[in-house]
């Protein structure tokens, strides 16, 4: 990845495999120039979903390493998480929030300003406007590790359940909408409807699968860690994943959640009985 720039002191880093998206919006237009057009509105939407993300982390005293625009979107690195579920219900809102916000502009902006009524103006504004519905409605899928999956394990945590057993409902939540995702790829191959867009679509099902595996077994070790069990969430050792749902016996509460990178650390507090 190359950085971009840089925003409210974060980096924003710009992946190699973004380029393929940019290749698929130009020969999706046909005209290069709209098709560059659509390419920047949408960078600058994802750019700013993710900072809408990252600011409210920062307001609830977390560290953001980087933001990394790619293919499949854009990723938030977080080298501390909130420690409340209402706090992370916010953060992982503040993304969908954003790109309503932009959307409702994009959309409204050229019946209210006639100086964005020419062909390529008006055609940036649609653009903005409808990518950002997408993205907005998108994200709020209750496929974790997805923003619409940590609202869900926020709301599961803060009114019903621990933060462990939360995360297995909506990770497996999220397995689930990932395999309807690769499911419609598959059927619109079989009725001859297939469009290159669709392979990132099948990129983006199997990230979320794996990724809301690999997130929830993260969350496993560290409970493990507080009971003495270093090797929990590993195959042949200790707790591995399991299919049905951890004990909600609220002893641990894993705080922050796991998803620090190259640094950072997370805590694990240990509920006593009184």
């Amino acid at each position: 990845s190359y950085r971009l720039c840089t925003v409210f002191g974060i980096p924003i880093q710009l992946d190699l495999s973004l380029l393929v998206l940019l290749f698929l919006l130009v020969t999706n237009y046909g005209d290069p120039l709209y098709g560059l057009a659509a390419g920047v509105a949408l960078l600058l939407s994802i750019t700013l979903h993710e900072l809408g993300h990252s600011l409210v982390a920062m307001a609830f005293g977390c560290r953001v390493r980087d933001i990394t625009l790619m293919m499949m979107g854009g990723c938030a690195s977080l080298l501390s998480m909130p420690r409340k579920a209402w706090q992370e219900f916010l953060m992982a809102a503040a993304g969908p929030a954003v790109s309503f916000v932009l959307a409702a502009a994009g959309l409204l902006a050229p019946s209210y300003l006639p100086a964005l009524h020419g062909k390529l103006g008006a055609f940036v504004f649609y653009q903005i406007g409808w990518l950002n519905l997408l993205l907005f409605g998108f994200n709020l899928l209750p496929a974790f590790p997805m923003d619409g999956g940590r609202i869900l394990r926020a709301f599961l945590q803060q009114f019903f359940m621990t933060r462990v057993k939360a995360t297995w409902i909506a990770s497996r939540i999220g397995r689930f909408v990932a395999l309807l995702m690769a499911l419609s790829v598959f059927f619109s191959w079989w009725t001859d409807k297939f469009e290159g867009f669709m392979m990132i679509r099948l990129l983006i099902a199997f990230y979320v699968y794996q990724s809301a595996e690999r997130e929830y077994r993260l969350v496993l070790m560290e409970e493990g860690a507080a009971r003495g069990n270093p090797f929990a969430g590993f195959p042949f050792f200790g707790a591995s994943t399991r299919n049905t749902p951890p004990p909600d016996d609220g002893q641990a509460v894993v705080s922050p959640p796991p998803y620090a990178r190259r640094g950072g650390a997370t805590r694990v507090d240990v509920r006593k009985e009184e």
